[in-house]
């Protein structure tokens, strides 16, 4: 173990219940850590960890220790699972992705969303097409802040579990993303809320709202296709299914009428973290198994590995970049054929306005020559307000759907 925080204390209390596998010590530099687990040998350094001769470790260090932590696993030959976000940063996390991967190694990361029976439910029967083709993909990640987070904001540490989620039960990654980010509580000195839209390779629509400012805790998420829809709710373990009762009635445990109204699916419960570590020793046991067995990569029991938590880095690297969203601007509500629309007619509009400057838009004009930047500030907007903006999007070539 890696780290004795929250996380770190749940990660060693499942381990030490795992048949045939035997936790021999830990390391955290904090000397309030030390005492946490009972009889368990706690260093204040991972080289004094090291010389146990570990077969296998967990990392549930502060992000931005993650990446020179794994590297030193993997240079050890020790099969690590490293806490998510796999890393402070895109290029961080492809190189340890690399490094596991070229010293023959188990690598994964700790998207544990993906070991919710609810998640694990809603994959399994998108894949039986019981919702047919799905549309959207909606998530909603709230609750109070988190004391123990200082290091990264919303985006990392609660977005980054609703992006590897629909990724996965979708099959499809992210071509396009953007969000709108508010830091409003200051206490970690990163975005506090944000609201990301986002579309799939696929065409599917994609929308994340997350956020530590609620005293009203939420993990949901909603699925909806042609057929039905799937509603999920992480914390009390529901699944429900919206839709034609004929194709509800594969769910079971009907618990209303038919006619419409939702059914309630049944689920195989086991704790998450519990699944997530079973599949992550089995992982390591098929590495040393004899020719013939082989680990499985994808699906229900697979352990997340390390290049799957690289590419949910790019996806939350692209929404923390600075945003410049493509658009088309209706200035004041003029026709389509007013001269002044016509000038107006592709632009570029940034968000937030730049630092100090109220009640501003940065536009960018195209015209005939070239491109030329004007700054409109709210009060001196002609008369009508700011302009009404329309999102503008071109899937890329095999996407089902144009908009």
């Amino acid at each position: 173990m890696c780290g004795l925080g929250t996380m770190g204390r749940h990660h060693a209390r499942v381990l030490a219940t795992l048949p045939g596998v035997r936790l021999v010590g830990a390391c955290d530099p904090d000397p309030g850590a030390r005492p946490a687990l009972a009889g368990l040998p706690v260093f204040p350094d991972l080289d004094t960890l090291l010389e146990l001769d570990l077969d296998l470790c967990v990392v549930a260090a502060p992000t931005l220790a993650h990446a020179a932590i794994g590297s030193r696993l993997a240079a050890a030959g020790v099969h690590t699972l490293i806490e998510k976000p796999l890393a402070a940063g895109a290029e961080e996390a492809r190189a340890l992705a690399a490094a596991f991967e070229s010293a023959g190694l188990v690598g994964c990361v700790g998207h544990i969303e993906r070991f919710n029976p609810v998640v694990q439910a809603m994959r399994e029967r998108i894949r039986d097409g019981e919702v047919g083709t799905v549309l959207q993909i909606t998530t909603s990640r709230q609750g109070p802040y988190p004391q123990r987070i200082r290091d990264v904001g919303v985006i990392l540490d609660l977005a980054s579990h609703d992006i590897d989620l629909t990724r996965w039960i979708a099959g499809a990654p992210y071509v396009k993303v953007s969000a709108v980010t508010s830091k409003v509580a200051g206490a970690s000195g990163h975005e506090d809320l944000a609201a990301v839209v986002g579309v799939l390779r696929d065409g599917t629509v994609v929308n994340h709202l997350v956020n530590w400012l609620s005293p009203v805790k939420r993990r949901q998420v909603t699925v909806t296709g042609e057929l039905g829809c799937l509603r999920g709710d992480l914390l009390d373990g529901t699944l429900w299914f919206h839709g034609d009762p004929s194709r509800a009635a594969a769910c079971g445990e009907r618990q209303s009428p038919p006619g419409g109204s939702p059914v309630r699916c049944a689920l195989t419960r086991q704790e998450p973290l519990q699944a997530e570590l079973e599949a992550f020793v089995a992982a390591v046991r098929s590495q040393a198994a004899p020719a013939g067995r082989t680990e499985a990569v994808d699906g229900v029991g697979a352990v997340v590995p390390m290049w799957a938590g690289a590419e949910v880095m790019d996806v939350t690297a692209a929404i923390l970049a600075e945003p410049a969203a493509s658009v088309e601007v209706s200035a004041a509500g003029r026709p389509v054929d007013d001269p002044v629309r016509r000038d107006l007619a592709r632009a570029s509009l940034v968000v937030p306005a730049s630092p100090g400057v109220d009640h501003a838009v940065a536009l960018a004009v195209a015209d005939r020559g070239g491109t030329a930047v004007a700054s409109f500030d709210h009060d001196t907007w002609p008369p009508g307000g700011l302009p009404t903006l329309v999102a503008g999007y071109v899937p890329v070539p095999g996407s089902r759907r144009w908009f």
